[in-house]
């Protein structure tokens, strides 16, 4: 019962904190003033993510790559790309609800570094528009902060350079392993 008030409790908190930062709560951090590129209709694209030493103000050097983040528009219900869908804006086929709702796509992983260690130091969460643009960031977060009882950490990740995006990192402890998901949105209504 514990296990399963504690998922609860985590699923609420990512809820929260990814609308907080989708709702302009989290700052911009300005670390390349190079425009986004926009991505040409029907071309997929997909974000990569890494754990960086220092800070969002002040990356440092890649401790340790994340699961490329698919573009949020670009993502079935069952979590799948799909090809030949615009990038940004469009309802998919069969998709049910608001038609303005901000699609969001999530990523799992599990790191070789205990959370404590990630925590000892100053470590962020950097997205980049592309493999080809990587000198574009567009969602940054720093990690820190208190785990809860069950070991988990929720952080924001700040649009960058105007790019849209933004979302929630959650972090769980796992012996000398972190578990990192990664959910990413796009402000697509205006």
């Amino acid at each position: 019962m514990v296990q399963l008030r504690s998922r609860f409790i985590a699923l609420c908190a990512i809820a929260a904190a990814l609308a907080l930062v989708m709702l302009g709560g989290g700052r911009g951090f300005a670390q390349d003033a190079t425009p986004m590129a926009t991505p040409m209709a029907g071309m997929a694209m997909a974000h990569p993510g890494h754990i960086h030493t220092g800070t969002c103000d002040n990356l440092g050097d890649v401790v340790v790559p994340l699961p490329d983040v698919p573009e949020p528009s670009m993502v079935t219900a069952a979590g799948t790309p799909m090809a030949g869908t615009p990038v940004v804006g469009t309802p998919m086929a069969g998709m049910t609800g608001g038609g303005q709702a901000n699609p969001v796509s999530a990523v799992s992983t599990t790191v070789d570094l205990a959370l404590t260690d990630i925590l000892a130091a100053p470590h962020a969460i950097n997205y980049h528009e592309s493999a080809q643009s990587i000198e574009n960031y567009i969602a940054c977060g720093n990690i820190g902060g208190t785990p809860d009882q069950d070991g988990n950490l929720f952080i924001g990740l700040s649009e960058v350079n105007g790019s849209g995006y933004s979302g929630v990192a959650w972090l769980q402890a796992s012996g000398d392993q972190t578990i990192v998901t990664v959910f990413l949105g796009r402000n697509t209504t205006s």
